[in-house]
Parts: C-alpha cells; sequence; structure tokens
C-alpha cells in the first residue's frame, strides 16, 4: 500500500456536514486534517466580516496549510465543508515527523504543493483578465489543472460541484455575466455540464486562449 494512504488511514476520521465550520479565522488547531472525501471552501475575512472565497481544498489535501508547515500557529483563512466531508484527524507532529523522515511521502506532498502553486499563479493571471470571456476561459484552465482529473480525448472533468454563483464569488463577475459567458462557452464546445460538475475541452481551450495547456497526468485526486 502507498506509504502516504498507509499513514492517514491509521488516524481516525471526523465528519463534517456541507455548510459546517471546520476552522475559523485566527483559530489555534489541536490537529490538522487530511480530507479522505468532499470539498472543503477557503475564505478570507475582512476586518468587518466579509467573506471572499480563495479557493478550494479536494481530496488528499491537507488543512490548514500554515500550521502544517509551521508557517504559522493560527490559521490564515476560514475553512468550511462545501459537500458532506470526511477528514482524516492527523497529530502536527506526526505530520512533520513524516515530512522529516519519510522520503517517499515528502515527495509526494510536494508534487502537491507544486500543482497548487501553479493553479493559484493561473488564477492570479485569470483575474487580471479585462475581458469576462477570457477571464471565465482562464479560471477553467485553473480548475482543470487544481481540480481536475482526465478523461478521454483531452476532457478534464472538475472534481468540485460548482454552480454559478461559486464562480461568480470565485472570478469577482456577477452571475448574471457568468450565466451569459457560461453560455457561450457551452456553444463554443469548451464546456459541458454534468450532474453540477464541469467537463472542459481542453482542446477547444486551447483554442481560445491561445495556450498549450494541457492537463497534468501526475495529478491523482485520491487519498
Amino acid at each position: 500500500m502507498n506509504e502516504r494512504r498507509f499513514f492517514y488511514r491509521n488516524n481516525k476520521v471526523a465528519k463534517f456536514s456541507k455548510g459546517e465550520t471546520i476552522f475559523l479565522l485566527d483559530e489555534i488547531p489541536k490537529h490538522i486534517y487530511c480530507i479522505k472525501s468532499g470539498v472543503i471552501k477557503i475564505f478570507s475575512v475582512t476586518s468587518n466580516g466579509n467573506k471572499q472565497l480563495i479557493n478550494f481544498e479536494i481530496v488528499g489535501d491537507i488543512l490548514p496549510k500554515s500550521v502544517a508547515f509551521s508557517i504559522s500557529t493560527k490559521t490564515l483563512f476560514e475553512y468550511t465543508a462545501f459537500t458532506d466531508c470526511e477528514l482524516y484527524v492527523i497529530n502536527i507532529d506526526d505530520f512533520k515527523s513524516q515530512i522529516a523522515y519519510n522520503i517517499d511521502f515528502t515527495k509526494k506532498m510536494l508534487n502537491r504543493l507544486a500543482c497548487t502553486l501553479v493553479g493559484l499563479s493561473l488564477k492570479v493571471d485569470a483575474l487580471e483578465k479585462s475581458n469576462a470571456e477570457y477571464k471565465l476561459a482562464y479560471i477553467f484552465r485553473y480548475l482543470c489543472l487544481l481540480f481536475g482529473t482526465n478523461r478521454l480525448s483531452g476532457h478534464v472533468r472538475i472534481e468540485v460541484p460548482l454552480t454559478q454563483q461559486d464562480i461568480a464569488e470565485l472570478t469577482g463577475l456577477t452571475r448574471e455575466t457568468i450565466n451569459m459567458e457560461i453560455h457561450l462557452l457551452t456553444k463554443l464546445k469548451i464546456i459541458s455540464s454534468c450532474h453540477k460538475y464541469f467537463i472542459v475541452d481542453t482542446t477547444n481551450l486551447n483554442k481560445l486562449i491561445d495556450d498549450d495547456y494541457k492537463p497534468n497526468p501526475a495529478l491523482q485526486i485520491s487519498d
């Protein structure tokens, strides 16, 4: 068995219902989590209490990363269950020991962190686009890299069940604009949807944004 999975499965599992808070901003966690199933939503919180969607965490991700990797003793964001979730409960010192002494574990963790870094860089690039069509196209490229699983013929399924409102919060565009642009991208056969999951034709996406993006077959969404 993969050593990473074996380490996680030696820990107890906590369950959270959709919408339930997992960590508050500035909380000092007694332990960290690895996502066994489900999706976590991450928010920044302003001084007046407003929330801004930052990112999602999916199966295999560690949270909060700031604590797991000794960047901070407190959470830097708020974490909420986006769907019903099962999370492995992990002792912080045990996790740090795995990182320090288990090379296979560390390599796999580094791969996930590298994908996250590239994905978030693509998100920043997408948000800088002034044209709504291109902004949404680049956001779908970011979603493919960070949350996608490969299907046949260059199609990628985004493993986060997104609504138009979710995408509006992610891009800063209005829901009305998102509705119009999704209709356009669907007409161009760049995206389709099935049971709230978007499927992206990356070949057609590349034609629109003039970019040689290819799905990363090394990124496997698993625990």
